[in-house]
């Protein structure tokens, strides 16, 4: 499941940084991601039977929340490839910038629905939860990375040739 799913993730933003990807395309890219890492949490979270209807409630809204934060980062990471060409000063610390900030909203969301998870669940579920999710986004952030050259890379490539 996971292998299968960093396939998919992969096999999309490794094509879509070689092409402007849509707003509809990120949303869908989003949208199928969150399918499947709902479908990897179901795997990883056990939730007690009496907890699964509110569980599963507040999990879905999170999903739907992280899709805006999941296209944010797709449309990013077109960004910083397409900006290798003329990289300045001014774009590195402007992408940088928008990085972290993508990933506080990330983290911030997390929290926030670590404690819904919390109140509703129990502290237990809230953070097989929460070690679920940092888990998948760990292993989709280094599976992107292994795609994307840094941009050091790509002037020691450029200088060699």
């Amino acid at each position: 499941m996971k292998v299968l799913l960093l396939a998919i993730f992969s096999l999309y933003i490794t094509s879509s940084l070689y092409a402007q990807t849509s707003d509809a395309e990120a949303e869908a890219m989003a949208n199928l991601l969150g399918v499947q890492k709902k479908e990897a949490i179901s795997k990883m979270v056990a939730v007690a039977p009496k907890d699964s209807v509110a569980f599963w409630k507040i999990y879905d809204e999170y999903a739907k929340k992280n899709v805006t934060t999941g296209k944010a980062r797709i449309k990013l990471y077109e960004q910083t490839v397409q900006s290798y060409g003329g990289m300045s000063a001014a774009t590195a610390d402007s992408l940088a910038t928008k990085y972290f900030a993508n990933r506080m909203d990330q983290e911030k969301t997390l929290e926030e629905y670590y404690l819904k998870i919390k109140k509703a669940t129990n502290a237990v579920t809230a953070f097989e939860f929460y070690q679920s999710e940092v888990y998948l986004l760990t292993q989709i952030r280094a599976q992107i990375m292994q795609q994307i050259p840094t941009y050091g890379q790509v002037q020691l490539a450029t200088k060699k040739q």
